[in-house]
């Protein structure tokens, strides 16, 4: 079995301007139809199925043709300034929206941190968005339960865990939702720039937190953030978009950090 736990095999992703992307109910009903026949999910692999491309003066092509291979237990840094792709990447990763063509393979269960609400309902309180986020990685009820006091209190919001989280701050709505991320039982875990909401205390926690998840539960981090001394202590790899596009992948951080600057616009 390969050691790779995320291959991105020639993506692209392609907007119309002004309009709504096509394709994404027809692959919810062949999942659905795949689901109740007891079938393979034929979008299982993201990206299993090709579109065309748009061909007009409209076309925004915000990923294009990115390919890359990261290991179990690496913790990889994404760098690119804003509207570099970093974010469409993530999202195609997390299986939130599709390529428009390649595709991603995934061989563990992903949690992501992109947008402030991400998978959090804002109308239910802190304690069934915990339970909610547990039972979509597939735990049992009582596996959650084992680790509620350790999120609650990592997160800081005990005094409000029964309270819509649609009246918590930005600041507790992301430490709870970091907390979550990184209790429940997920392999790999994607990390936007959200963590800049946090204060700065919150931020060096969460920091320490993706280390020892990388080194004593060989968890697999990918990380996207425009502060590179966060990067720098953070990751053994490095990604740089521009444009849509993978300008440079290497072991040495340092060297994809000076690339970024050097370039940044």
């Amino acid at each position: 079995m390969s050691d790779f736990v995320i291959e991105v095999e020639h993506l692209s992703k392609e907007f119309r301007l002004g309009v709504i992307g096509r394709g994404t109910l027809y692959q919810d009903i062949q999942s659905w139809w795949a689901k109740l026949h007891g079938r393979e999910d034929p979008n299982s692999i993201i990206g299993s199925t090709s579109h065309d491309r748009f061909g007009d003066q409209n076309q925004f092509l915000a990923l294009d043709d990115v390919s890359f291979k990261i290991s179990r237990g690496e913790t990889v840094g994404f760098l690119g300034a804003n509207g570099a792709g970093k974010s469409t990447l993530f999202k195609i990763i997390s299986q939130i929206t599709y390529p428009s063509r390649g595709r991603v393979i995934l061989r563990d269960r992903v949690a992501s941190l992109l947008e402030i609400g991400t998978g959090f309902h804002n109308e239910m309180t802190g304690r069934q968005n915990i339970f909610l986020n547990g039972a979509i990685l597939g735990m049992k009820r009582n596996e959650i339960t084992k680790k509620f006091d350790t999120i609650v209190d990592f997160a800081g919001v005990g005094q409000f865990i029964d309270t819509p989280v649609k009246r918590y701050s930005s600041g507790m709505f992301v430490r709870l939702a970091f907390a979550v991320a990184v209790h429940l039982d997920s392999e790999i875990l994607l990390v936007d720039e959200v963590l800049a909401v946090g204060d700065v205390e919150f931020q060096k926690k969460c920091i320490a937190k993706m280390r020892d998840l990388t080194r004593d539960e060989n968890r697999t981090v990918l990380f996207i953030s425009h502060n590179v001394e966060s990067i720098r202590s953070l990751c053994n790899r490095a990604i740089y978009l521009k444009n849509g596009r993978l300008i440079l992948e290497t072991n040495s951080v340092e060297d994809a950090i000076q690339s970024y600057c050097n370039n940044y616009e």
